[in-house]
């Protein structure tokens, strides 16, 4: 294993709290479904979040899905706006796909474009910390995903027993639900699949964060 905690401190040192843990979840529509979308745009239906008023805090939990057949932009920004204070870093995973949607949102709707640009801002990307190979460790086998990180930081948490276990997986739930392809027992089993998948993408970075914490202080 190779630590290098002065590059982790100085990273870490930058980020204002509270901190917002937050995930994603999309469907890219290969036939535009909604006003404003291209080709494979990404629909945004969920979001997670967990927020972390203070280093020894406890992370408090919030989250966001949309199963209606309307484009859940408008109400998945004003969402964002309700849980995201104005102060404090945005965490997330590959920060390229959010913000991207991010951007996406900003573009179609103009009412939400100053939110979600100021939110844009406010995103730390954890990622990096592994990227930029400040934490090493043979058993990531050269990766940097989420599924690479957590089984080996944190070894209580898994994906393998969920039902719902990637994004991929999530999209096509999401699709099914809203195309009512599935039956209402089947329908409310997914959308409690896609809440809890949802909600473990967020807690294992709040996980990795304090284990990473845990190092340094």
């Amino acid at each position: 294993v190779l630590v290098s905690k002065e590059k982790i401190l100085e990273e870490f040192d930058t980020l204002i709290y509270p901190l917002y843990f937050l995930d994603y979840e999309t469907f890219p529509a290969a036939i535009p479904r909604f006003d404003g979308f291209s080709p494979y745009d990404q629909i945004p239906f969920q979001y997670s979040i967990d927020i972390l008023e203070s280093a020894n805090g406890e992370p408090k939990h919030s989250e966001f899905l949309y199963v209606g057949t309307d484009d859940p932009s408008k109400l998945f920004a004003e969402s964002l706006q309700k849980d995201i204070g104005k102060t404090g870093n945005i965490i997330v995973w590959h920060k390229a796909f959010e913000c991207g949607v991010n951007d996406k949102i900003a573009t179609r709707t103009p009412t939400m474009r100053s939110l979600m640009n100021s939110l844009k801002e406010r995103v730390y990307d954890l990622e990096d910390i592994f990227k930029k190979q400040y934490h090493v460790h043979r058993d990531f086998r050269g990766g940097t995903s989420i599924k690479n990180i957590l089984p080996v930081l944190v070894q209580n948490l898994s994906y393998k027993d969920l039902e719902i276990q990637d994004g991929g997986s999530a999209a096509d739930t999401w699709n099914k639900i809203v195309n009512n392809s599935i039956s209402e027992t089947e329908k409310e089993k997914a959308i409690n699949n896609l809440k809890v998948y949802c909600g473990l993408d967020t807690y294992a970075m709040y996980a990795i964060w304090r284990e990473l914490h845990k190092l340094l202080y």
